[in-house]
């Protein structure tokens, strides 16, 4: 999936029936649940074997242009071995200081879109995640547009792909310790 993917208006391929479509929502909102939960072992489940993540930043280039995705080095360029390491990291007490204590992060997603390819389940959705750190005085917010690639295995559907990109420039985090 390429970043001209987040330019899309709407998802590649046929229309889902309502089934799917309740699938794709209820899939999207158990993965949210996990991340919110902080039971980010439940959320590695939900992961194809194939699994690509990448996060994207913004770039403006000058006023006259639209905004571009996909210069410079991602946030996130991830495969499930790597996503695997950071899931041991920050599921290992004591081993990762940016998460003790542990962040409590919600994540919201919302107007989803979805439709059938020959690859799998291309879904469009719009996702927010409010954190808050128990060192920082003011919750952050970080909002952006994902595009997924949803696979259908005999446990359910799958994430193969996510493609997302932040709505800000710059993050101001103290640690990038989540995912979107």
């Amino acid at each position: 999936m390429s970043v001209e993917a987040l330019r899309k208006t709407a998802p590649a391929g046929a229309a889902l029936d309502d089934g799917t479509f309740r699938a794709v929502y209820e899939f999207l909102t158990l993965e949210s649940d996990c991340l919110g939960a902080g039971d980010l072992v439940a959320w590695y489940a939900l992961l194809a074997p194939q699994i690509s993540y990448r996060v994207m930043a913004p770039a403006f280039m000058d006023p006259a242009r639209p905004r571009h995705y996909g210069r410079g080095t991602p946030y996130f360029d991830e495969d499930t071995h790597s996503l695997g390491i950071r899931v041991r990291q920050l599921t290992t007490p004591g081993f990762s200081i940016a998460e003790n204590p542990p962040t409590i992060a919600r994540h919201f997603v919302t107007n989803i879109r979805a439709g059938r390819t020959a690859e799998g389940i291309e879904a469009i959705s719009n996702v927010l995640v409010l954190r808050v750190r128990s060192t920082e005085p003011e919750p952050a917010i970080v909002s952006a547009r994902r595009v997924d690639l949803l696979v259908e295995t005999p446990a359910g559907l799958r994430l193969a792909m996510r493609l997302a990109q932040l709505d800000q420039v710059s993050v101001r985090q103290p640690n990038l310790s989540f995912f979107v």
